[in-house]
């Protein structure tokens, strides 16, 4: 490395950023840990510290049924989701990544704006498309409004949200890929698509599951574009931003928002595995 590209911080300069980075951090999941701590407070009230300890609540949280459907509408909904955003995204990223065509940055930059647009814009767009489905110049012909708002609105939606971090994922990987692999397997008289199965395919597969989750992630967190589209279709983001407006739901609204941390920082972490896991791989070949 150049001494041109480096930077030099004082020790007292770099003991102040550390110090400035571990507050931040415990400014940022502050509220999260006590979330987690308030799961197991044994009182309807919550107030610090905390009354006593228990997990009868997450007995009463499984035995709701409006709960447990809106859970089971968010699964449903979060595995399309990161099926229909990883099979898109891969689809996007490998030409974008292997090929030259003069439309090459307006494509990227059309694909990658959910990432600098507002959740609620979207969720307005959709709900506007939908509603005026009927005017538009090519018409939804023989569908209700009612058929529309749903799951499968939000399907839509979380799939446009999710679509940029699929490719963000699968085109560093598909790009870093040595080309001569590919000419190489052409030269052996293999064709586009068994060179993508037999070479490209088992080298990415870890970026793909990596999109999966993250795609699976987004969908089962997010709440600003259901709200707009559900109608009376709850997702469980969109069930436990309800409760919270009635205090006697708080306490059974808690243990799942904890279930539901625990689970999504697993799976990003698991996700992050995959990727670390199949760089090397890449690397190594």
């Amino acid at each position: 490395m150049s001494a041109s590209s480096t930077v030099t911080i004082s020790r007292n300069g770099k003991r102040s950023l550390t110090t400035f980075f571990g507050l931040f951090l415990g400014a940022l999941y502050l509220p999260t840990a006590l979330l987690m701590v308030f799961a197991f407070n044994d009182s309807t009230t919550q107030s610090w510290p905390p009354v006593g300890f228990t997990t009868h609540w997450f007995s009463d949280a499984a035995n709701d049924s409006e709960l447990l459907q809106s859970l089971v509408n968010s699964l449903k909904v979060g595995a399309v989701v990161a099926v229909a955003a990883t099979v898109i995204g891969l689809c996007v990223s490998y030409p974008l990544a292997r090929r030259r065509f003069w439309l090459r940055s307006p494509v990227s930059a059309l694909v990658l704006s959910p990432l600098v647009v507002p959740p609620v814009v979207l969720g307005v767009a959709i709900l506007m498309m939908i509603r005026k489905g009927p005017n538009l110049a090519i018409p939804l012909t023989g569908l209700h409004t009612t058929d529309l708002l749903g799951l499968t609105a939000v399907v839509v939606g979380h799939t446009v949200l999710a679509l940029p971090f699929t490719i963000l994922l699968l085109m560093p990987r598909i790009a870093s890929i040595d080309r001569n692999l590919e000419e190489a397997a052409h030269d052996l008289g293999a064709s586009g698509p068994v060179t993508f199965r037999r070479v490209m395919l088992p080298l990415i597969t870890p970026a793909i599951f990596s999109a999966f989750l993250i795609a699976f992630v987004i969908s089962i967190d997010e709440v600003v574009v259901a709200s707009f589209v559900t109608e009376d279709q709850q997702t469980l983001p969109m069930f436990l931003y309800a409760s919270l407006r009635f205090p006697d739901k708080t306490a059974v609204v808690l243990p799942v928002a904890f279930l539901l941390i625990v689970v999504s920082f697993a799976i990003a972490l698991l996700a992050t595995v995959i990727r670390v896991r199949g760089d090397r791989r890449v690397t190594a070949s």
